[in-house]
């Protein structure tokens, strides 16, 4: 077995894969093409603040190895204070059966009820919803999966309009895997069955400071990260490589795309806002998908009389060349009518950022797809593809972490790039939770 590992990207997988392989004694090089570390947790500077690339948070259940890295990070244990804008109301979120069947409203939530009546059987699917939606031997599709579960009023009012926005198709051509514990694609049994998970963890500096920590610990760890070059496999001989780039970019012809993340920035004067920290607008009349205030999640996120509000407005189809700062007084005239902003504000300033590749396009029968190019991967060499990125996933920063310390012990144990292949199938599974 080398002595010497690879790691290529420089977010949390890789730097947490970094971490682990320098405990376990090997000599590791990480290679990040951009000029910053982080990832989708690379912080944009709006201000003068670190602020977030949208609304992270880490929910109670997440994997413990994430704390364990990180466990210097004085993470904070918040209460959750989110709202859900649905049919003209503000719903405490995450809901309750109250909340989720007046965020429905009576004639949808009457017609849902109805046909799990005349149809006990689609009752019986709503309750099979995790172990089915990722059972995709045959992938019906987004569409056909919620509709026979929930009817058509519900899909029209709830559940279609997110994924639209999202990923800018008409979701019958989404997969049944999109049907995950999300906003506005999620199981309504779980808001009417399951115990509401009402608070979360944030570390006290922000997401940003988790990068930082890390990066101190794969250095002192004596970790070489080489920022602003590419990974060129040709010149690294046969070192085991842990990838946490694109997977698609590693195969010519892989048919594994993505959607960006448009976020707006916007300092507003502290009274135009309630103590709410997140707000979700599945509904197509708001451009919008998710605000925050990063403020709420961190003191050390906002300034005497002031508040940052982070926008995200998903790329959908809008394509990746829009200009949103031109168009803020339509942005803010959304924020007044969905009741998060009080009154006609004028912002301070206003940043836009562009993610790219932020949803992966999950498309009907994506995980053939991903399997074909993570075997072909596979058969290049011993390359273990891993976090989010890696592995064409939609998941927690807990999971990437978790796929990153899987494959490292993989290959420990003597684990082929083969094998992996196969063993990463299990990721597909993951539920996101929000």
């Amino acid at each position: 077995m080398s002595d010497r590992a690879i790691v290529v990207g420089a977010g949390i997988a890789g730097l947490s894969a970094a971490l682990l392989l320098a405990r376990r004694g090997s000599q590791v090089d990480i290679f990040e093409a951009s000029e910053q570390l982080g990832g989708l947790l690379e912080p944009v500077l709006h201000d003068g603040i670190a602020c977030d690339r949208g609304s992270h948070r880490v929910h109670p259940e997440s994997h413990p190895l994430l704390m364990e890295l990180t466990q210097e990070a004085q993470w904070q244990n918040k209460i959750r204070a989110g709202r859900l804008i649905l049919n003209g109301r503000q719903l405490s979120y995450p809901l309750d059966p109250f909340r989720f069947v007046r965020g429905l409203g009576a004639q949808t939530t009457l017609a849902m009820a109805k046909g799990w009546l005349l149809r006990p059987r689609s009752f019986k699917r709503a309750l099979r919803w995790e172990s089915d939606r990722h059972h995709v031997v045959e992938d019906e599709g987004f569409e056909s999966f919620v509709v026979r579960r929930v009817g058509s009023a519900a899909y029209s009012g709830f559940y279609e309009p997110y994924a639209r926005k999202v990923w800018g198709i008409d979701p019958s051509g989404l997969s049944q895997t999109v049907a995950k514990q999300r906003v506005s694609t999620s199981n309504p049994l779980n808001s009417i069955l399951k115990k509401t998970v009402r608070h979360f963890l944030y570390p006290e500096h922000g997401m940003a400071a988790l990068i930082d920590l890390l990066r101190s610990k794969v250095e002192d760890a004596g970790v070489q990260i080489h920022v602003g070059r590419r990974f060129e496999r040709e010149e690294l001989g046969r070192a085991p490589v842990f990838y946490t780039g694109h997977l698609g970019s590693l195969v010519p012809d892989a048919k594994l795309s993505h959607r960006g993340l448009y976020l707006l920035h916007i300092t507003v004067d502290a009274g135009s806002l309630d103590d709410t920290d997140t707000w979700y607008t599945p509904e197509a009349r708001y451009w919008f998908g998710r605000v925050s205030q990063p403020g709420r999640f961190s003191a050390q996120l906002s300034r005497p009389g002031q508040q940052v509000i982070c926008v995200e407005i998903p790329e959908g189809q809008w394509g990746p060349e829009q200009n949103f700062v031109d168009q803020i007084d339509e942005v803010m005239a959304q924020l007044h009518h969905a009741s998060i902003v009080k009154g006609a504000v004028k912002p301070m300033s206003v940043q836009q950022t562009f993610i790219e590749r932020v949803y992966p396009m999950y498309v009907r029968d994506w995980v053939v797809e991903q399997r074909r190019v993570l075997s072909e991967v596979a058969a290049s060499g011993p390359v273990f593809p891993c976090g989010r990125q890696g592995l064409f996933l939609h998941c927690n920063m807990d999971h990437a972490v978790a796929t990153a310390a899987a494959a490292v012990e993989h290959w420990q144990a003597g684990g082929t790039s083969e094998q992996w292949a196969v063993q990463c199938r299990q990721f597909a599974n993951f539920r996101v939770r929000d």
